[in-house]
């Protein structure tokens, strides 16, 4: 009696090419993977400093004026809030939420709301005004040379 092989010719060399393709791929596409990962991983640098040019940024030539931004690795890649609020005086602020991470909204009659939850923080100290939050946003030193209308943070 003769034994006949469990797969035909056709399904071995389909298994067989899938296989190879497999061994070839699988380690392009892990490679790639980490790739990324290895991209938006990166860590904030500590103490580094920014300096934001007032003139460019419309939302801030009046006094109560706010703008939402971003600076490379600054804050985890996360964005800032920046307040004027007066002649002189700036306040930089995290845009994320304390309690869950969501980005706050700009401020709105001296509030910063978080609409993911309800949070609600002073525009002024990003201090705590209404939970589920229990921590203030974090704030970033800031100075302002009015001479140059330029703003330094630093991180």
């Amino acid at each position: 009696m003769e034994k006949r092989p469990s797969c035909e010719r056709r399904e071995f060399l389909f298994k067989a090419a899938s296989l190879l393709g497999a061994g070839i791929c699988l380690p392009l596409v892990l490679n790639w993977l980490q790739g990324c990962a290895s991209e938006t991983k990166q860590p904030t640098e500590p103490g580094g400093t920014v300096e934001l040019d007032i003139s460019t940024v419309p939302e801030l030539q009046q006094v109560g004026g706010a703008v939402k931004r971003t600076f490379g690795n600054h804050n985890s890649g996360k964005p800032v809030l920046i307040i004027r609020l007066s002649e002189t005086q700036f306040i930089v602020l995290s845009a994320v939420c304390t309690h869950e991470g969501c980005t706050v909204d700009l401020p709105e009659g001296g509030v910063i709301p978080c609409r993911c939850h309800g949070a609600r923080f002073a525009a002024d100290s990003g201090n705590v005004l209404q939970g589920p939050a229990r921590n203030p946003l974090r704030r970033f030193s800031s100075e302002y040379d009015p001479s140059r209308n330029v703003l330094r943070i630093t991180f």
